[in-house]
């Protein structure tokens, strides 16, 4: 019965907020803001998202709306209707979460403050390139990319950009694809997949030991955080042919999640 209730109830809201534009915000009602949302980064994994928030336990309501958003400003989008303070969601890219409690026809005053899975946008890298080796690897504190010499066992770098052969084609190289020639690097992987959800972990088909150097990739770190960047490179210097590489992108911030917001 309470399923039926719901699933009719938000038939109603549905048809109604479609004719009033941001549901979320411009209907309201006098039951209390939903506090405590939050992404449960233990439970969530993947593309799999578990929202939690603070159950309403003083006030009579029937269940909660969850809602989503890609980004601020834009409309909330009822994703679905439960009876408990948890929800999950399958997401196709990163995103913000809110959620308003119902009892009839009646909802929450306001939208409660929203959790995302929103990512950290990684500084630009521009390193010069002579055909010559470089090491690279992300400072998750910092979000920003670091350069260095990938021969130097102390640099520890998490790609490597680097010719196939002598005049030949640039690729990027996992940590550990060459430990004879780059002994430091942390165990890594790329892939050359696109969209906004990096491959599973355990998808040996896509995740490489090296993609050839040029636009989007995915970089799994052996932390557990997941990278989306972009590799491209200035025009060659007319006197020394060589050239720039610019590497820049953005973080997951939460382990184990694969979800990403921006293009290139």
């Amino acid at each position: 019965m309470r399923k039926w209730v719901a699933s009719t109830i938000m038939l109603v809201l549905i048809t109604l907020y479609s004719a009033c534009g941001d549901s979320a915000t411009e209907i309201t009602g006098t039951l209390p803001i939903v506090a405590g949302i939050t992404v449960d980064s233990i439970a969530s994994k993947g593309d799999t998202i578990v929202v939690t928030w603070t159950a309403l336990t003083d006030t009579q309501i029937e269940g909660y709306f969850l809602w989503t958003r890609i980004k601020p400003g834009n409309p909330w989008i009822l994703l679905e209707v439960v009876d408990q303070n948890i929800a999950t969601h399958i997401a196709d890219r990163s995103a913000y979460y809110t959620v308003m409690a119902f009892n009839g026809d009646n909802i929450s005053s306001d939208t409660g403050l929203s959790a995302n899975t929103r990512t950290d946008e990684l500084s630009e890298i521009r390193q010069y390139f002579s055909a010559r080796s470089v090491g690279f690897r992300i400072d998750l504190e910092g979000d920003s990319l670091i350069s260095g010499n990938p021969s130097s066992p102390d640099f520890q770098q998490q790609f490597t950009v680097a010719l196939d052969t002598p005049g030949g084609d640039r690729y990027i190289y996992s940590g550990t694809a060459n430990p004879q020639l780059w002994p430091g690097g942390a165990k890594t992987s790329v892939s050359l997949s696109s969209g906004f959800v990096a491959p599973a972990p355990n998808d040996s088909t896509l995740w490489r030991d090296s993609i050839y150097f040029d636009g989007n990739f995915f970089l799994a770190l052996d932390s557990g955080y997941y990278c989306k960047l972009n590799a491209s490179n200035t025009d060659p210097d007319t006197l020394t042919m060589a050239d720039t590489l610019i590497i820049n992108g953005e973080l997951q911030p939460i382990r184990n999640i694969r979800l990403f917001n921006q293009s290139w």
